[in-house]
């Protein structure tokens, strides 16, 4: 495997975990008032934009990465919809 590839999969694999302690606390909280929606809509466009470039350009780790960061944001959606208390 190529360095640079090598690099990609590890870049991907840490940026993917981003989301992963907010989803642990929501789960555990059931709280949500304190995440932005317009910080997880940008995630959600941002990252649907990297998975069309990856796409392209044939880009696996990239395509990888940014296809959970999406999903993640996602879900943080539907738990902020369901969760959060500020009318």
């Amino acid at each position: 495997m190529a360095i640079e590839v090598l690099f990609g999969w590890i870049a991907s694999f840490l940026c993917t975990l981003i989301l992963v302690p907010q989803i642990i606390k929501t789960l555990k909280t059931r709280h949500t008032d304190d995440i932005s929606m317009y910080m997880l809509i940008i995630s959600v466009a941002g990252n649907a934009f990297w998975v069309a470039h990856a796409s392209i350009t044939e880009n696996m780790p990239l395509l990888v990465g940014a296809s959970f960061i999406s999903g993640m944001s996602i879900l943080l959606i539907i738990f902020k919809f369901k969760f959060d208390t500020k009318s």
